[in-house]
């Protein structure tokens, strides 16, 4: 198995500054079988405008989600799902620009997100990394955090994104958007795992407890990226599909049961279910088996 994950440097205690920092909530409820599939999470945005600064060690924080992008000591970016208060936290995304102590990271009024090295400013030059959203056009210019997802809007409709957005412990099958599915950089959580729909592909689930990974789907890799699916035409079977093809890279094989879904529970375990089964309940068709890997 292959991750492109890194574990975190130590993070300072949150510094004072201008930029809005949310309290992270509690722990997410225990996942449950679903009466009705749902939509996109929602809450509130914390935000960076035009002219604040991420100084390092500091952090932007998503109480919906409770993830907290964190501008390292050690010059990297990096937006952790955030585990039990106090234990592991699982890197989502991260620039790539460790190596550089002392950098920040910027939103600018020409609608460029931007890292530059300690010392460097738009007026000097030192930028080591940005979301080229630059532009003349008009419009509102901010970064935030919500969801999961950091997302830049810049000038000219430009956005760049994590692709990182938390998704429902569940997929339905009968659910109007289902075929749209994940796409990669996705993730979802019960109380004890993480399962990520990795940027090589692969899907993966950690355990909360220490950041373990204890199973995968062992599709990383190819040229194009996949989607996870259970779309209403497969009648029930959870698929990885090559976007823009009809390539299966891999499936739970559970086809020929409409109605069925799949859920991830707070025991560890990842499960497609009949139409009317569930935890206590049976009619389990697929599993992980990982419900004793906690």
């Amino acid at each position: 198995m292959r991750t492109r994950t890194r574990h975190r440097a130590l993070v300072a205690v949150l510094a004072a500054s201008a930029v809005t920092a949310l309290v992270p909530a509690t722990a997410a409820p225990a996942a449950a079988a679903p009466a009705a599939c749902r939509g996109p999470l929602s809450g509130d945005l914390a935000t960076i405008y035009p002219g604040q600064r991420l100084e390092p060690g500091t952090r932007l924080v998503d109480k919906v989600s409770t993830t907290e992008l964190v501008m390292q000591p050690d010059g990297n970016l990096v937006l952790y799902a955030l585990g039990k208060p106090g234990g592991y936290e699982l890197p989502l995304w991260n620039s790539g620009t460790y190596g550089n102590p002392g950098a920040y990271a910027t939103m600018q009024d020409d609608g460029n997100f931007v890292i530059y090295r300690q010392g460097g400013s738009p007026q000097t030059g030192g930028g080591i990394w940005h979301t080229a959203t630059y532009g003349a056009g008009t419009g509102s210019v901010k970064a935030s955090l919500l969801g999961g997802e950091f997302l830049v809007e810049g000038r000219s409709n430009l956005h760049w994104s994590t692709r990182s957005s938390e998704r429902q412990a569940w997929f339905c099958s009968e659910y109007a958007t289902a075929a749209e599915g994940w796409w990669t950089g996705n993730w979802a959580q019960s109380a004890t795992v993480w399962l990520v729909l990795q940027q090589d592909n692969n899907l993966v689930m950690y355990r909360k407890s220490d950041g373990k990974a204890i199973w995968y789907s062992g599709t990383y890799g190819g040229n194009n990226r996949v989607t996870l699916q259970m779309a209403p035409k497969d009648r029930g079977d959870l698929t990885l599909v090559e976007e823009g093809s009809s390539t299966v890279r891999w499936r739970t094989g559970t086809a020929n049961n409409d109605g069925a879904y799949a859920l991830l529970q707070d025991d560890g375990n990842f499960v497609v279910y009949k139409k009317d089964g569930g935890p206590g309940k049976g009619g389990g068709l697929w599993a992980t088996g990982t419900y004793n890997k906690i």
